[in-house]
C-alpha cells in the first residue's frame, strides 16, 4: 500500500529544472507584487541565489510548456535576472484544480488585482458556488459575492457614446515613459477592457479608462 501510495505521488508531482523559456504564466493570475516588494525579492535571489520553486503544471494545450501555478512574481525576477532555467514543482492538475490553486496559493504574497481576481472566479463558479467557493478559498462570502458582481459590469454602461463628429477627428499620437511594474499595471488594465470588449483596440481602451475616471472620480487638485 505504501508503495502505491508513492508511487501516485512521484505520478502527481515532481521536482524539475526547467528552461525559463518554458515557462508560462496563467492568463488568470491576479496576484501582483509591488515595486518595492519586487526589488527586495530581486535583492535575496541575487545575493543567495535561492528561491522558493514555482509550482507549475504541464501545459493544457501548448506541447511540452508549462503553465506557472505559483511563483509569478518570482518568475519576473529570474527573467529579469536572465536566468535560464528555474526550478519547479510540477503538478499534474486540472483546469479547475489549477484555477482553486490560483486563487488559495498566490494569496500568500503580492497583492490582488481585484478585476483580475473577479475574473478568475468567474470562471470557478462554472463549478463551483459562492459557499462552496468560501469554504475552498481565503475569501468570504460577501466577498467572493462582491467580486461577482464585479465580473458582471457592464463596460457598455460606463463607455463614452461615439459619434459621426468623434469618427471625424484626427488621430493624436501619445507616447509615455513609465517604470516597468506601472507599465505592467497598464497593461494590464487595458488587457481586462479588451477581453470583454473584443472589437477594442488598446487605445480604445485607454479612452475608456480615461472616461472612467473623468466621470466617477473626483480628485483633488
Amino acid at each position: 500500500m505504501e508503495n502505491e501510495v508513492e508511487a501516485l505521488q512521484e505520478e502527481q508531482m515532481t521536482c524539475r529544472n526547467i528552461p525559463i523559456e518554458l515557462l508560462v504564466e496563467h492568463p488568470e493570475n491576479s496576484n501582483f507584487m509591488n515595486a518595492e516588494r519586487a526589488r527586495k525579492l530581486r535583492r535575496h535571489i541575487e545575493r543567495t541565489s535561492r528561491y522558493e520553486p514555482l509550482i507549475v503544471r504541464p501545459h493544457s494545450s501548448e506541447d511540452g510548456e508549462f503553465q506557472v501555478i505559483n511563483g509569478h512574481n518570482r518568475l519576473r525576477v529570474l527573467r529579469a535576472l536572465k536566468h535560464k532555467t528555474v526550478n519547479c514543482i510540477v503538478w499534474n492538475i486540472d483546469d479547475n484544480q489549477a484555477r482553486l490553486y490560483l486563487a488559495t496559493l498566490n494569496r500568500l504574497s503580492g497583492e490582488d488585482v481585484p478585476e483580475r481576481r473577479a475574473m478568475l472566479l468567474e470562471n470557478l463558479f462554472t463549478t463551483f458556488n459562492t459557499e462552496e467557493l468560501a469554504s475552498l478559498l481565503p475569501d468570504s462570502e460577501k466577498r467572493i459575492s462582491e467580486l461577482r458582481r464585479l465580473s458582471h459590469v457592464e463596460l457598455d454602461k460606463i463607455a463614452p457614446k461615439s459619434t459621426t463628429e468623434d469618427k471625424l477627428q484626427a488621430s493624436v499620437i501619445l507616447t509615455f515613459v513609465l517604470e516597468e511594474p506601472k507599465a505592467a499595471e497598464v497593461s494590464l488594465a487595458l488587457d481586462l477592457i479588451s477581453n470583454k470588449k473584443k472589437e477594442l483596440s488598446r487605445s480604445d481602451a485607454l479612452a475608456y479608462l480615461a472616461h472612467f475616471y473623468v466621470k466617477h472620480c473626483s480628485p483633488n487638485y
